[in-house]
């Protein structure tokens, strides 16, 4: 049995749009699940309605990507979990190959598809690892010459990546301090201290239609982008390299950040980037506060 969870946040159309290429496309035993993250109007009547054998949980909050999946967790009976954005489609069967290569490697923690925009340019082939000085790494878009179907990954992408439930078992749930992005990167690197890997096969996709519901250009991404970042970092990586970090993090990419949202006249998106810093300042233990304004996240 394999679970596929989804979140829902006031994107009712695009859920749908999913929830169709799944059935679609996929067969053999899957349930699928879709948590709605209190959205506004509650979807529930028109999902149940088209999609009978939908497991559908409803959250009466906003409980951002990582509570979200972990209410889906909650409710899931498969072996294998596959978590998809519900701004992803379906074109042809990969549930089935991405069980295969979990069942047949013992030290791989998680496998993802590759991942392309609509337009059928690549997305993602696989995340560089992060350079512990600076923070930084790269999604590549072209698999490295003569890797083949399989690359490694130092990360799943968070659009769409399976694990197995006894993976799950030993790593717990995904950290839910971090409400909206990273928290897939901190699963990762749960999974890689245990020895794990992450794989993507290059001959299976899926499509992204990306940041359907926050928004490429958004005061909320501005916000967890940089609060998040240093989150990581945070709980991530040792203290010396931690020190240079947070110096080049306030020295060199924050203003270099902050430029590029004035000179575009994005004087939210900047205010929200300096936001997510004072948060990490203002709360050392890794409080669950979302700080700022962001606790009413329903408001946006």
């Amino acid at each position: 049995m394999v679970s596929v969870i989804t979140v829902n946040y006031n994107n009712t159309a695009v859920t749908l749009e999913l929830l169709e290429s799944v059935f679609t496309h996929e067969r053999g035993p899957l349930e699928v699940i879709v948590v709605d993250n209190g959205s506004r109007e509650n979807p529930e009547q028109i999902i149940r309605q088209r999609y009978p054998q939908v497991v559908f949980v409803r959250s009466e909050r906003n409980l951002g990507f990582a509570g979200g999946n972990n209410l889906g967790i909650a409710h899931a009976t498969g072996d294998y979990l596959f978590f998809v954005n519900n701004d992803t489609e379906f074109t042809a069967p990969i549930i089935a190959s991405l069980v295969t290569e979990l069942q047949n490697n013992p030290r791989l923690g998680a496998v993802c598809p590759r991942l392309v925009y609509p337009s059928g340019a690549n997305q993602f082939v696989a995340f560089t690892a992060v350079n512990r000085w600076t923070g930084r790494n790269a999604c590549l878009t072209e698999a490295p010459v003569g890797a083949g179907t399989r690359v490694k990954s130092s990360f799943v992408h968070g659009a769409a990546f399976m694990i197995s439930r006894a993976l799950y078992e030993k790593i717990g749930n995904m950290r839910e301090e971090y409400f909206l992005y990273f928290e897939e990167l901190d699963w990762s690197a749960a999974m890689t201290r245990l020895g794990y890997e992450v794989l993507v096969l290059t001959d299976r996709t899926i499509v992204h239609k990306e940041s359907q519901t926050v928004g490429i250009a958004s005061e909320l991404r501005s916000y967890f982008m940089a609060r998040n970042r240093l989150l990581f970092m945070r709980r991530n990586t040792g203290t010396p390299s931690l020190g240079v970090f947070w110096l080049y993090y306030v020295l060199v990419a924050s203003p270099y950040q902050m430029m590029r949202y004035l000179l575009h006249g994005q004087w939210r998106c900047a205010r929200a980037h300096l936001a997510g810093i004072f948060w990490n300042i203002a709360s050392p233990t890794n409080s669950l506060s979302l700080g700022y304004k962001y606790n009413q996240l329903n408001q946006l």
